[in-house]
């Protein structure tokens, strides 16, 4: 805007010279007159003229500013984008425990483990599995013929073995892991499996051991805790014999070899 009445002040000085060139002989006055309004004139061009520069001058240094910003933004956003990519996340570390207790779930589709609960005919097959008892579970397995006979039960405490007839109904408050998935499992034994699973470790407290498998043939010394009690077997609930037991109240020794089966209630072996 300001240029353009620059440029009417400039003609309108044009117009004044040549009027003071024609009329500045008789009226010497009102040349003057003109000649001052047509500096006037060159005055208020020039003024234009500079404030346009000003504006000119203050809208590239407004550009210049927002493109530096855009650049420091753009620059900021690529540095956060380069951390984001430097970020690797951590493989998650999962304990002994965790790690048990997804190998066991994963079996589970397998029908090489069953967990808690009841089962009938059919559902498990025949053979001798791994009784694994876990914190908030109970301890109580048991199989009954279709005619609702007893073939054999147990009130375990802690981990054993039974062998599955296939007869009738099963009941099992533990998870039952087949003695033929072991090698899958990575562990050679119930009393592995038990101590994983329940985050435990050498284990010598009440329980069914296998002997050869979750402890060694020799002579061993029983403490019990109260009223405690004492067996040798020739195999695992559902299939054995009773080769010595005792109820005791103190400590007791008893020899054990390979392929026998030794259960301890409310006892600790001490040896």
């Amino acid at each position: 805007m300001w240029m353009f009445v620059g440029l009417l002040s400039l003609l309108g000085l044009l117009v004044f010279l040549v009027l003071a060139v024609i009329f500045g002989v008789k009226k010497n006055g009102k040349a003057k007159k003109m000649l001052l309004c047509a500096g006037g004139a060159v005055v208020l061009f020039f003024a234009a003229l500079s404030f346009d520069s000003d504006i000119s001058e203050r809208a590239d240094s407004t550009v210049t500013k927002q493109s530096e910003q855009k650049s420091k933004n753009s620059t900021s956003d690529k540095k956060e984008q380069t951390k984001a990519e430097k970020v690797v996340k951590k493989p998650e570390i999962k304990t002994p425990q965790q790690e048990m207790i997804e190998k066991l779930s994963g079996l589970f589709d397998k029908k090489k483990a069953f967990d808690a609960g009841s089962y009938v005919k059919g559902d498990i097959p025949l053979g001798e599995y791994a009784f694994i008892s876990f914190d908030g579970s109970g301890k109580y397995y048991g199989e009954e013929d279709l005619s609702g006979n007893i073939i054999d039960n147990e009130n375990f405490d802690s981990f054993g073995y039974v062998y599955v007839h296939g007869a009738g109904n099963i009941q099992t408050d533990g998870v039952l892991v087949s003695y033929d998935a072991f090698k899958e499992l990575g562990v050679s034994s119930a009393k592995e499996i038990y101590e994983m699973v329940n985050n435990l470790k050498d284990f010598k407290d009440s329980g069914w051991y296998k002997v050869g498998v979750d402890i060694q043939p020799g002579q061993y010394t029983i403490e019990s805790m109260g009223e405690g009690y004492v067996a040798v077997l020739t195999g695992p609930v559902g299939k054995n014999e009773i080769v010595n037991n005792e109820n005791i109240n103190g400590r007791f020794t008893v020899n054990i070899t390979n392929g026998q089966y030794l259960q301890v209630s409310r006892g600790t072996i001490t040896q």
